[in-house]
């Protein structure tokens, strides 16, 4: 699993006066599936030698996975509030 994140990034595109991520549900998707399995392993019996490395492995993720949904919100209403401030009245006024 690890190595599957080497080459992992995301790619920004310019969305009117800034720049939003490009469509990462893929990055989603991983870290959803590399959950599930990290979780399989912390209920296996094998598990003892590598415990401290899976549940190391196991918070990454989970801050991963909670970075990703709020950065998501963040990006959503960013793109819906981004005209309003854009408009010459509401900027005229944010100026003073």
């Amino acid at each position: 699993m690890m190595k599957a994140w080497e080459n992992i990034g995301f790619e920004f595109i310019a969305f009117k006066s800034g720049f939003v991520i490009k469509s990462f549900d893929d990055v989603v998707a991983l870290v959803d599936e590399h959950i599930a399995n990290t979780q399989s392993m912390l209920f296996s019996p094998f598990k003892k030698p590598f415990e401290e490395k899976i549940f190391d492995w196991f918070n990454n993720l989970k801050k991963i996975s909670d970075i990703m949904e709020e950065w998501t919100k963040l990006q959503i209403n960013w793109m819906y509030l981004q005209p309003i401030f854009d408009s010459p009245d509401i900027a005229k006024q944010l100026h003073k």
